[in-house]
């Protein structure tokens, strides 16, 4: 098994990596190529542009890796690199977080919309990180198969607290597209008292410089961490009662739902794109609504839009619910994770994703 990958950020390096030892758990043997851009990198200013350099660079990668390597299947990680792949005497996969038709909108994106509706039609599977992905495929896309990167708790049950502190905890790597402004404003505006919000991935001097341009205080009830190791992270996790997300964008919601399965509550806005948490925070939403009412409804965990005041009315309500709606919140919440644990993804690698590719 071939897979080859534009590995453009950490988190997808990581979903590779994670992808890599799932296949080879099940029995195949892999060999990974990473896509070289070369020269060609000082053209790469901004979008679509970038991604012509990246998807002419993944296909020169393709022949050249196909020919040397002699895979039997090929996966292709990110519809970017998939988009102009040549004629392969092989089946190949497409994994990807977002479609470009969500994460590129736009007529200015239309031949990017087209190249990868042709190239998700000749695979002979799909792979996105998520249900919301697969929801997300263009007409006439090969199948889904979700292989979504592992959620396990951090620990054992037996070793939570009894009872958690008046903590809450955000992760927010980017401030504009995971919406530092929005996390702060909302925790601003929930003003929950004797608690405290704890910011990880940011250096605190990038942070201050976003808020101080968005016009953002900083309250004293927020500690700006930056970055720590992920065992750290997920330790805050367990001692968290709420995680507060404020992203405008989300391709797929890692921290969100390590914080679910780490037992915090998750107070979210609707962020666009496949974000996976939000489907699942919304099925725990209707845990709490006995009248069935959605997102920003009183006491919604969910907000109702991508704004400060409606993520403050859900922190609000995360830190106000009763300790009998938390425990059934956090049983319910560990039920809709169970797809998403290391022995259900790879069940779904040996038992799906290799026999579409293989026989």
């Amino acid at each position: 098994m071939l897979l080859l990958s534009l590995g453009t950020t950490l988190g997808w390096r990581r979903a590779d990596e994670l992808l890599l030892g799932g296949l080879e758990r099940a029995g195949a043997a892999t060999v990974a190529v990473s896509v070289g851009i070369g020269a060609a990198d000082r053209l790469r200013r901004g979008y679509p542009v970038n991604d012509v350099v990246e998807m002419y660079a993944a296909r020169r990668a393709a022949r050249t890796a196909v020919e040397r390597h002699e895979p039997r299947a090929l996966i292709v990680s990110s519809t970017t690199a998939a988009m102009l792949l040549p004629r392969l005497p092989l089946p190949y996969a497409v994994r990807f977080d977002a479609p470009a038709r969500l994460n590129r909108p736009g007529a200015r994106n239309a031949f990017l919309h087209s190249l990868e509706r042709r190239a998700m039609r000749r695979a002979r599977v799909t792979v996105p990180l998520s249900v919301a992905g697969a929801e997300a495929l263009p007409d006439g896309a090969a199948r889904p198969v979700v292989v979504s990167p592992p959620i396990d708790p951090s620990g054992p049950r037996d070793d939570e607290p009894a009872e958690r502190e008046r903590l809450a905890v955000a992760y927010v790597p980017d401030p504009k597209a995971k919406g530092l402004d929005v996390t702060v404003g909302g925790w601003a505006a929930a003003g929950v008292e004797g608690a405290r919000l704890e910011v990880y991935g940011l250096e605190p001097e990038r942070a201050r410089s976003h808020l101080h341009r968005t016009g953002v205080a900083l309250p004293d009830s927020v500690e700006l961490r930056g970055s720590v190791p992920a065992a750290g992270f997920r330790a805050r996790l367990r001692r968290a009662r709420v995680f507060v997300h404020g992203a405008r964008w989300e391709d797929w919601g890692q921290a969100p739902l390590e914080a679910l399965a780490d037992g915090a509550l998750l107070a979210t806005v609707p962020a666009g794109g496949p974000y996976e948490a939000l489907r699942v925070a919304l099925r725990l939403d209707g845990l709490l609504a006995a009248d069935g009412s959605g997102a920003g409804a009183p006491g919604s965990l969910v907000a109702e839009g991508v704004d400060a005041q409606s993520l403050g009315a859900a922190i609000a309500a995360a830190f106000e619910l009763p300790d009998d709606e938390v425990r059934a919140y956090r049983e319910r919440a560990a039920e809709l994770l169970r797809p998403y644990r290391s022995d259900a993804v790879q069940e779904t690698i040996e038992n799906e994703l290799l026999p579409a590719l293989l026989h």
